[in-house]
């Protein structure tokens, strides 16, 4: 019994896998892929530059410097 019982659940679960659909195209993929390695953008790297000076990270003198820096390879 418990044989017939294993098999109804092992038929019962591939049979239910067919039934999961997943809308992910090729597209959705790569965008995945590749978001997380995207370089920082000019106006973020500013926005962390101002965060760091805003809670004394860094000191006025500092943040000019880094961000001549960061405008000058614009």
């Amino acid at each position: 019994m418990k044989y017939k019982e294993l098999i109804l659940v092992v038929v019962s679960l591939v049979a239910l896998t067919g039934c999961i659909y997943v809308n992910d195209t090729e597209d959705d993929r790569l965008d995945r892929r590749f978001r997380d390695n995207r370089e920082p953008t000019v106006g973020q790297e500013l926005l962390d530059l101002d965060r760091a000076r805003a809670t004394g990270v860094i000191n006025d003198v500092e943040y000019e410097r880094a961000k001549d820096a960061i405008l000058d390879d614009i």
